[in-house]
Parts: structure tokens; sequence; C-alpha cells
């Protein structure tokens, strides 16, 4: 609701941040959490239902943003808000790629530079900003969901 009702208003130039990713880029990079692909898949899922972009987009989005998430917690595990930033810029040139070619194979006449220069670097720097406090957040809540184990 929030991402409908209030994120996807606040815009520079055509690009809006997108609250789902980001929180599901967060969770996901968390260290306890188990089954993350479930997250992605609802969530791509819930964006494909409420955005008049074919279903499959958002879903394909989200699923290979999750095996990407799985490829960093492996290599960059140690500095995850790092893995935050790089996912968080590859995710939204991802969604951004797919939606444009999905509209470009529905008819719609878009430039790709266009798209790039007003659309897509305003999103990613709108979701760089917003993915600091969302991270945090998210980090707080996996830490009441998945409390630490304290060993005597």
């Amino acid at each position: 609701m929030i991402q409908t009702s209030i994120v996807s208003h606040l815009t520079l130039l055509h690009g809006s941040a997108d609250l789902v990713m980001l929180v599901v880029l967060a969770w996901l990079l968390q260290e306890r959490v188990k089954y993350g692909w479930v997250w992605a898949l609802l969530s791509g899922l819930l964006i494909g239902f409420i955005s008049a972009l074919p279903l499959f987009v958002p879903l394909l989005a989200y699923i290979v943003l999750y095996a990407l998430t799985r490829v960093f917690q492996q290599r960059v595990w140690q500095i995850p808000m790092v893995a935050m930033f790089i996912l968080t810029v590859i995710g939204t040139l991802l969604q951004h790629f797919f939606t444009i070619v999905s509209l470009q194979i529905n008819g719609v006449s878009i430039v790709f530079s266009e798209g790039l220069r007003l659309v897509t670097l305003p999103s990613a720097l709108l979701n760089l900003l917003l993915s600091i406090p969302v991270y945090v957040l998210v980090t707080d809540i996996a830490g009441w969901v998945y409390p630490e184990e304290v060993t005597i």
C-alpha cells in the first residue's frame, strides 16, 4: 500500500523508487532468513497483479534478483550494505530493462536511451537513497523474527 499510494508519487524526472524491491533485497540479504525465494516469488506476483505490466515481467525480475542475491551472499557476505547498494542498482536496471523490452514487444514505441536517462537512472538514484533506511529497518525486523541464540 505504501508503494502504490506514497512512494510511486515521489518522482525524480519520470523515475520513482521501488520500495517493494528494496524490502525484498534487504530481507534476502539477512543471514538467518530461510525461504527467501518465496518472498521474491510472492513479491513479483504482487507487483505483477497491481501493475499494468504483463505478470511475468516483475516476476522474472524478482526471481533473477533472488538468484543474484544468493550469489552476492556467497561472495560479499561480510559487507551486506555494499551488496545492498550493488543489487539495488542491478535490480533497478533489470526491472526497467525487462519493462522496456516488454513494452516494445507489445507495440509501445520507447526510445531506449530516453527511458534510461529519464526513468531508469533517476529511479536507481531514488532506490539508492532509500536503500539505507530500508536496510536498517529490515535488519531490525529480522533481528526480532530470527533472534540470535545465546549460549551460556
